[in-house]
């Protein structure tokens, strides 16, 4: 009698923890407006899944869903506030995910409890879910356009002109005013001009171009430009040479009664007659001097005018003109390159 008594406490027993339910989840979850929650938990085949949920205002939410991951639902509600000890199935071992979606503009706030009742309880099952960063490398070639070289050369825009710019007192129907049209070449990005009254000028001026000459050779090594982009062609003035490069330039004193002219660097033709008419005018630059020099760096490209002013009352003078120009131009080509893009995202997982 006794041991029919002790195998029937046994059965009993093991009745009792075989339905014993394990809380997986339970709390309070906040959704949003407009937004979605959810709950990631592990699950073995043969156990039972009891859901609850209420929402603490008795506001229903747009969607209620349990999913076999990745996209098998296994129960699916709309417009629902509550669920009592709804129970499930398991079929199959693996990783589930409640998701609620609030579609409402106010936010839900819910409470819920998932519990599980192991198939099997003297098994242990870890549902905790783990989540491991994943990567996927993906190759590709694009063309690129890449500078295969860039040529640089001095160019001679105005190699010697004379202009004549007369008197104040001139009697012939002359202007004591004078305009010179310059034509700045493709892709100059630098530019100098040298402006000298008479020969006594061009004296000096002549002087300092057998000094220039022999810096031809420190102009490459003291040029701003790289020396492995620039190949200098000094066919043309080494002193302007010089001075569009890097602003170095030696030119003798003038006398101080020497004839001076004055001079505007202005922007177009419209402005030019506005200067011949003794009117106000737009200008880029301005000076006054027997010689005058210097390196610009606008305008850059088009036409420009250098308006010339004498103010000598009786005699006319003759201006000695140089003006010369930096360009560079650019060798592009294509080729082809080998790029890749990395996708990251996150998988979960049981862990044994």
């Amino acid at each position: 009698m006794k041991f029919i008594q002790t195998i029937f406490f046994l059965v009993i027993t093991q009745n009792l923890v075989a339905q014993e339910n394990i809380v997986l989840s339970e709390g309070t979850f906040k959704v949003k407006g407009l937004s979605e929650q959810e709950l990631y938990f592990g699950l073995f085949e043969g156990d039972q899944l009891v859901f609850s949920l209420e929402e603490n205002k008795g506001k229903s939410l747009k969607e209620i869903e349990i999913v076999e991951y990745p996209d098998n639902s296994k129960f699916f509600e709309v417009e629902i506030d509550h669920i009592d000890n709804k129970e499930f199935l398991i079929q199959n071992t693996g990783i589930y995910k409640l998701r609620l979606k609030n579609s409402a503009l106010g936010g839900r706030v819910c409470r819920y409890k998932l519990e599980r009742i192991p198939a099997d309880p003297s098994k242990k099952f870890n549902s905790t879910v783990y989540w491991e960063t994943k990567k996927d490398t993906t190759f590709y070639t694009i063309n690129e356009n890449y500078l295969v070289s860039k040529d640089t050369s001095i160019v001679s825009v105005i190699q010697h002109k004379v202009e004549r710019v007369h008197s104040e007192t001139v009697l012939n129907g002359k202007t004591n005013k004078s305009i010179v049209k310059v034509d700045l070449p493709k892709n100059t990005i630098s530019w100098s001009y040298y402006l000298g009254v008479g020969e006594d000028a061009e004296a000096v001026f002549k002087q300092a171009e057998e000094k220039a000459s022999g810096r031809i050779a420190q102009l490459k090594g003291a040029s701003k430009l790289s020396k492995s982009l620039i190949s200098l062609d000094f066919t043309g003035s080494a002193v302007l040479a010089s001075l569009v490069i890097d602003g170095i330039v030696e030119l003798g004193i003038m006398d101080e009664k020497a004839d001076n002219i004055q001079y505007w660097i202005i922007p177009d033709y419209a402005n030019a007659q506005l200067f011949m008419s003794n009117n106000n005018f737009y200008q880029y630059d301005n000076g006054n001097g027997p010689i005058v020099y210097k390196r610009m760096e606008a305008p850059l490209s088009g036409t420009f005018y250098i308006g010339l002013y004498n103010d000598n009352m009786v005699e006319g003078i003759d201006v000695h003109i140089r003006l010369s120009a930096i360009t560079v131009t650019e060798k592009w080509g294509q080729r082809a390159v080998e790029k890749y893009n990395i996708e990251t995202w996150k998988e979960p997982y049981l862990k044994d």
